[in-house]
């Protein structure tokens, strides 16, 4: 399969330094809006041809996969030229401004018979999987809560806040934060299916151009509830992932490989708590040896998206489900919908 990309920034340099790993894929094309820069990625990255417009790339390539890896706010226009012109669509997040324009992209996917993937690459680090793998079997239990907070300084001088350089995301409903509710969803979507009703509060602690800077939501879901939240105070930095069953308890931060279950053990009562701190102590050292290592090889941070997008292409070549579906995306984002501030939530049917 070709694969192109639009968009060299930041993140794009993980969707190339996977694609030329997975076999079966010829990475194409790609394209920037500035000729420096596509150039010398196409360079780093043995890509064949670099163009600055886009729809000459779709024309000239026909790609079978484009990766759509741009500023949220130009995710609809170019996802849908690259739908049209015969691609698959693989788009970072926010997959959109608005839930109009989703539902306008997954309709015309429908039509032609593509598929519009968002990353949801947090999903697939090992630790969620894991979890998913233990409930699967029936050893978790059935989940009775989950709980996502992210702590992360978005204010510092490498965040969200530079006057001097506004960032894209801060056009969205929610300001910066916004650019995170997708990771939040898309966790609990993947432990409790589908919202049913999201309870929000957007508060800001500091003074800042974000126009938010905490969050906090309660969701009823499906098979269960769950809590979620941002936090550009609280530190250090962490992505604190807890999953309550009714036969044990998993807690990760996705920011690291660090992952401990706790469970019923066949100790007496009272040495439980013993047991359960010596082997999560051993769990919480082979975890900071084993995030140390991983900044040195392979994907590093960004384990689940190189999974993510390993599995996409197996299914999209052997032609089965896709890891993540377009209702996947549709529901993950009317839970993103209903969490965004309430005066600017704006949900209709699609005008096509």
């Amino acid at each position: 399969m070709k694969a192109a990309l639009i968009g060299a920034g930041q993140i794009a340099r993980q969707h190339l330094a996977c694609l030329n790993t997975l076999p079966g894929v010829q990475l194409a094309a790609i394209c920037d809006l500035s000729p420096a820069t596509a150039e010398a990625a196409a360079e780093r990255y043995a890509i064949p041809s670099w163009y600055t417009d886009h729809r000459a790339m779709l024309d000239a390539v026909r790609p079978d996969v484009v990766h759509v890896t741009t500023p949220p706010t130009s995710h609809f226009r170019l996802a849908l030229d690259a739908l049209e012109a015969g691609a698959h669509v693989i788009v970072e997040k926010p997959a959109t401004s608005t839930f109009e324009e989703l539902q306008i992209l997954t309709l015309r996917a429908k039509q032609t018979g593509r598929h519009v993937v968002e990353d949801y690459n947090y999903v697939f680090n090992r630790a969620p999987q894991e979890i998913l793998r233990r409930i699967e079997t029936g050893e978790f239990g059935a989940v009775t809560h989950v709980d996502v907070l992210i702590c992360l300084d978005i204010l510092g001088p490498d965040g969200f806040a530079d006057p001097n350089s506004p960032h894209p995301a801060l056009n969205l409903a929610g300001g910066a934060i916004a650019d995170f509710l997708p990771h939040l969803a898309s966790l609990s979507h993947a432990f409790l299916g589908p919202h049913r009703n999201a309870q929000t509060v957007w508060s800001k602690r500091k003074p800042s151009p974000l126009p938010f800077d905490e969050f906090r939501c309660v969701v009823e879901a499906e098979r269960s509830t769950a809590t979620l939240g941002f936090s550009a105070s609280a530190q250090p930095d962490a992505f604190w992932l807890r999953v309550y069953g009714e036969r044990m308890q998993a807690t990760a931060n996705l920011f690291e490989t660090r992952l401990t279950f706790d469970g019923p053990r066949n100790v007496p009562k009272p040495l439980r708590p013993f047991f359960s701190g010596l082997e999560e102590g051993g769990d919480i050292r082979r975890a900071a040896l084993s995030t140390l290592l991983r900044k040195f090889k392979g994907p590093g941070a960004y384990e689940g998206l190189w999974e993510c997008l390993a599995r996409t292409y197996q299914a999209l070549a052997a032609g089965v489900a896709l890891p993540i579906t377009s209702e996947d995306v549709l529901e993950v984002n009317r839970m993103v919908e209903a969490m965004k501030p309430r005066e600017q939530v704006k949900m209709k049917e699609p005008a096509i």
